[in-house]
């Protein structure tokens, strides 16, 4: 269980397998990163990623040719941010099924979810030249991660910075 003020942030919908830093912590689910949940580069993310929502959901409306990974972000039982993938939209809500392990008591890896627009912390794709487009959380991450490990997640994604 996670302490007050923590929110796990899930690292494992990696592109491909990525090592774990000690700063991970690993329980019963798929490794994740603990973030104070008054981290205001997080909660600046979170708050671009919902910003930024219409881009992401025209993508899911309509996926671009060679699109893939069409995922979001959202704090399954309040606390663990955690990524879903085969996105579907559902008027006011999306659908699919958790793509991580999950560490909250009750669901399982591929588990099916409905979640409120609202309630989306983060969103991203991968376009047809393999350059990943969102993934607001996992930038910020790359701060709680081993250099050799922020420099495989940004290979992976395709970041530029």
């Amino acid at each position: 269980m996670m302490r007050p003020g923590l929110a796990a942030a899930a690292l494992a919908l990696a592109l491909s397998p990525v090592s774990l830093s000690a700063q991970e912590q690993r329980v019963e689910g798929d490794p994740v990163i603990a973030v104070e949940t008054t981290d205001t580069r997080m909660n600046e993310a979170t708050a671009e990623a919902r910003a930024t929502s219409a881009k992401w959901l025209a993508v899911v409306e309509n996926p671009p040719v060679g699109a893939t990974n069409i995922t979001f972000k959202f704090p399954l039982e309040g606390y663990e941010h955690i990524w879903v993938l085969d996105v579907a939209r559902d008027g006011d809500y999306v659908t699919g099924r958790l793509a991580n392990n999950p560490h909250a008591e009750g669901w399982s890896y591929g588990d099916p979810v409905r979640v409120a627009l609202s309630d989306i912390s983060d969103w991203g794709y991968v376009d047809a030249v393999g350059k990943a487009h969102g993934y607001y959380t996992v930038r910020v991450m790359l701060d709680y991660m081993s250099d050799e490990q922020a420099a495989e997640v940004r290979r992976q994604y395709g970041f530029d910075d």
